[in-house]
């Protein structure tokens, strides 16, 4: 519980009010930006502990592989969600 911070809640958050809204409204593109940005979220600043040489737990940095495609589900959250702007402008 200790390698969970606030915007990896938030994340956990997201993520299951995308799920949920995939199951209650069926509108895959508004459950693709939850879920895209609260992975992002999860995947970019969750961290790992594991034991040192002498024993001790210790946090190990997120590798930057994991950073960067959490960075890119976030903007990728944001360009489905001028799409999902575009698309509610077009149909007024």
């Amino acid at each position: 519980m200790k390698n969970l911070s606030l915007s990896v809640i938030i994340g956990i958050l997201f993520s299951a009010i995308g799920t949920a809204s995939l199951f209650l409204t069926r509108d895959p593109l508004m459950a693709a930006i939850w879920l895209s940005f609260g992975n992002g979220l999860i995947l970019s600043n969750l961290r790992f502990s594991r034991p040192d040489a002498a024993g001790n737990m210790v946090a190990t940095p997120v590798p930057k592989v994991r950073f960067y495609v959490g960075i890119a589900l976030i903007v990728m959250a944001v360009v489905l969600l001028g799409v999902q702007v575009y698309t509610d402008m077009q149909q007024a």
